[in-house]
């Protein structure tokens, strides 16, 4: 990292990195000199979701990501912004994923495959005096970043956020995230099924193995994911009624995911939807020609974008672990919910 002495916005901001307080999570520790360069990765990231905002972003609202990247025999800093080409999702990207993909093209230029990243700074397009709440990771990011590639448990995004008039840096590990991250599901179904505390309360109001194994049998039957042959389906329970998808390979990249499926379904029915509780069914590995690799039965990205407006807190999540089915709530899986803010123009 920098020295203190080298760090140009800190100066430029007139701010005294001592005097910042850092509300750091759990066992995170940082020496005066790394406090001071976080800041200053914050005010970079800041100063490019402004340049990002001039320019022109479709979204009106604009991010930015310094990323600390580090290898066996290297480290640096990569930075990037939201991009946002069109209104379709697969023409955006966030600034911390433009900040991976800018790492990783450093990375292999280097010729160094494997790297991991130890800190995420995240700003957005806002001044100073008039930040207040910190900001997170999104449900499509938390997508990526739940693999064990590239970041680990104890990766560590920072932000800045406001304290009454104290601006002051916040921090939230990985696991904080995505308190399941790493942890694989069954294509195996189990007989007993276990609740958490917080799901217990709410058990009385389905059946969580009718649901699990409608998923299974529509597991057996689906043959439109040949292509990745990685076989997963999902069953929702809505106010009225019971709705299973099976995912549908298009491409080896391009695939339909079951729980959006399934909730259109619903959504063609049902004009006030609640949906109550999700079963998610299938294979952790996506097997290919080129090999196996590890992707995940939960699409942290759907849930997501059903949580939005579909489904709430309280929904319950049935997940297929071997030995056992376990129930828990949507917030015990994402305990932290993205706030959508974007207005397209």
């Amino acid at each position: 990292m920098r020295r203190v002495d080298e760090l140009i916005l800190v100066k430029k901001y007139g701010i005294n990195p001592e005097k910042i307080r850092f509300l750091l999570s759990g066992d995170v520790f940082l020496d005066v000199n790394q406090k001071a360069v976080i800041i200053e990765k914050l005010l970079e990231a800041k100063e490019l979701a402004f340049l990002n905002l001039k320019k022109g972003n479709i979204t009106r609202r604009a991010f930015g990501a310094n990323i600390y990247c580090v290898s066996d025999s290297s480290s640096f800093w990569s930075i990037g912004t939201n991009f946002n080409n069109t209104r379709n999702d697969i023409s955006s990207i966030c600034a911390e994923r433009s900040a991976i993909v800018n790492a990783y093209n450093n990375f292999l230029k280097q010729n160094i495959k494997e790297f991991k990243i130890k800190y995420i700074a995240m700003a957005q397009a806002v001044e100073l005096s008039e930040i207040k709440d910190s900001i997170i990771p999104c449900e499509d990011c938390l997508s990526w970043f739940n693999t064990e590639r590239f970041l680990d448990d104890n990766t560590v995004v920072f932000t800045f956020e406001r304290q009454e008039e104290e601006l002051i840096v916040k921090s939230i590990k990985l696991k904080e995230l995505l308190p399941f991250k790493g942890v694989l599901t069954s294509n195996i179904l189990a007989k007993d099924v276990i609740y958490s505390k917080k799901a217990d309360e709410l058990k009385n109001k389905i059946d969580a193995f009718k649901l699990i194994k409608k998923a299974q049998i529509a597991y057996e039957k689906n043959k439109l994911a040949n292509i990745s042959n990685q076989n997963i389906t999902c069953t929702i329970l809505t106010n009225k009624k019971i709705y299973t998808a099976s995912k549908i390979d298009w491409t080896r990249r391009w695939f339909v995911e079951p729980l959006e499926l399934a909730a259109s379904k619903a959504l063609e029915n049902e004009k006030k939807l609640k949906i109550r509780a999700i079963a998610y069914f299938g294979d952790e590995i996506a097997k290919t020609d080129q090999g196996e690799f590890a992707d995940n039965v939960v699409s942290i990205k759907s849930l997501g974008r059903i949580r939005q407006k579909w489904a709430d807190n309280d929904t319950l999540l049935i997940l297929n672990f071997e030995g056992c089915i376990q129930v828990i709530t949507l917030s015990e899986y994402l305990p932290k919910k993205f706030i959508q803010g974007y207005k397209i123009v």
